[in-house]
């Protein structure tokens, strides 16, 4: 019993020392001695006292802290309110959870984000969600495939992108990029922004020409840009059918089919299994021109028709008769420097 009380008295006095040790540490016990610090010169510095309290806003505003966004986007009545970051393929969906895959059939390879605040309304916030697409053909092909009601939006075009504006928000393809404007409101001050951002944004941001499918379709057949559409895979539904530009005709149904593929065999390999894909819904036409397929859709009564045009696959979708099918493949083929028959289109 006396030995369990001096072993108890024992441990207690032990506990003591060791708390009044660490209450009272030896003087020099993290001291380091000067010469440690000045053994490789006394000229290089270890460490300077900051001349002024580093803050999140002053530090985002110098030294390009917000790459790639241009320091316009920050204007009076704004502020950061969230700063810049990052997103990956492998992070991505942190951010946008649920709708990477979409981005990531369009040749993701990372995406830039930035939040604003109005500075008199804190309820007034814009996001700027900022897609690297790799090419203008991804980014055109995102930016389009987001458009959810192509007949009522305005798409605006420039010499090397699109843009439209919503009730609260915008949205830019320039180059590789694809902008996102998205704000919390329909609010007056929340539209002049995201129209000022976006200016910001296509003065900063790297352009180059439309694709050259744009610039068939819309610069050649003079068609709207709210009507093309890029398929980087499935296109039509079938697996093979990838790298594909549809532009729909303004009657509403008939469609036009653009890829160019690495050289004339590649083309014509392609235009063989998409003639077979077509002809699975109907029957083959008999009286089309060689090295053309015509299908009439069993269905609908439409005609369906591609073929091979030196590297380019070009296609028709949905015609009213075989011969208009034959009229549109013609003046495609004429827009891409071969023979055009004379037609009425």
């Amino acid at each position: 019993m006396q030995s369990g009380l001096v072993i108890v008295a024992l441990l207690a006095a032990i506990a003591g020392w060791i708390a009044w040790r660490g209450a009272h540490p030896e003087p020099g016990l993290f001291a380091t001695d000067d010469q440690l610090l000045t053994a490789k010169g006394s000229e290089i510095p270890i460490y300077k006292r900051p001349l002024q309290p580093w803050s999140e806003s002053a530090s985002l505003t110098v030294r390009g802290r917000l790459d790639p966004f241009p320091e316009a986007v920050v204007s009076a009545g704004w502020q950061i309110s969230q700063p810049p970051q990052l997103f990956d393929a492998a992070t991505l969906y942190n951010k946008i959870d649920g709708r990477e895959t979409f981005y990531k059939a369009y040749g993701f390879e990372k995406m830039h984000f930035l939040g604003l605040t109005a500075t008199a309304d804190p309820n007034l916030n814009i996001d700027i969600e900022l897609f690297d697409l790799g090419n203008n053909a991804n980014a055109l092909g995102a930016f389009m495939a987001e458009v959810s009601n192509p007949d009522a939006t305005t798409i605006n075009l420039t010499g090397s992108g699109l843009w439209y504006a919503t009730r609260n928000g915008g949205f830019l393809a320039q180059g590789r990029f694809y902008a996102r404007f998205i704000g919390s409101d329909d609010h007056e001050s929340i539209r002049e922004k995201v129209a000022r951002l976006r200016e910001a944004l296509a003065a900063a941001l790297p352009g180059e020409p439309l694709t050259w499918a744009y610039q068939l379709f819309v610069g050649q057949l003079q068609l709207s840009p709210a009507r093309i559409q890029y398929f980087t895979e499935n296109a039509f539904s079938f697996g093979f059918a990838n790298d594909f530009y549809v532009a729909s005709l303004p009657d509403g149904e008939t469609e036009l089919l653009l890829s160019r593929r690495a050289d004339a065999a590649a083309a014509a390999q392609l235009a063989g299994q998409l003639g077979t894909g077509f002809a699975g819904f109907g029957k083959r036409l008999p009286d089309a021109p060689a090295g053309t397929v015509l299908v009439q859709n069993e269905y609908t009564g439409q005609v369906d028709g591609v073929r091979a045009h030196d590297r380019y696959v070009i296609g028709v979708r949905f015609a009213k008769s075989a011969t208009a099918a034959r009229q549109w493949l013609d003046k495609l083929a004429g827009q891409l420097g071969g023979e055009t028959t004379e037609s009425e289109y």
